[in-house]
């Protein structure tokens, strides 16, 4: 496999979790439990997240439309999108 399609595959994965984490949070901030300052941390989290997968889906649109890519770009992408994954899932486990 070449260095332009792991690319891409890195791209879409990073845009997908991103876009999962700002589900996960925009849901998280509408649980009425919750504080308010903790609501807006989390609708906060939602937002960034969206705008993140937003990005990563561009940058992978400009990948697959021009064939232009950044193959350390999009190894940082997925890697910043997996763990920030993981981050938001054990936020969402703990107890408020």
């Amino acid at each position: 496999m070449n260095t332009y399609l792991l690319s891409l595959y890195f791209l879409f994965v990073a845009s997908l979790s991103q876009a999962l984490i700002g589900g996960f949070a925009l849901k998280s901030s509408l649980a009425r439990h919750l504080p308010s300052d903790r609501r807006r941390m989390w609708a906060a989290f939602s937002i960034g997240a969206l705008l993140l997968a937003l990005h990563h889906s561009y940058t992978l649109n400009l990948a697959a439309q021009t064939g232009l890519y950044d193959f350390s770009q999009a190894t940082l992408a997925v890697l910043a999108g997996l763990a920030t994954s993981y981050a938001v899932w054990r936020l969402i486990q703990l107890k408020p």
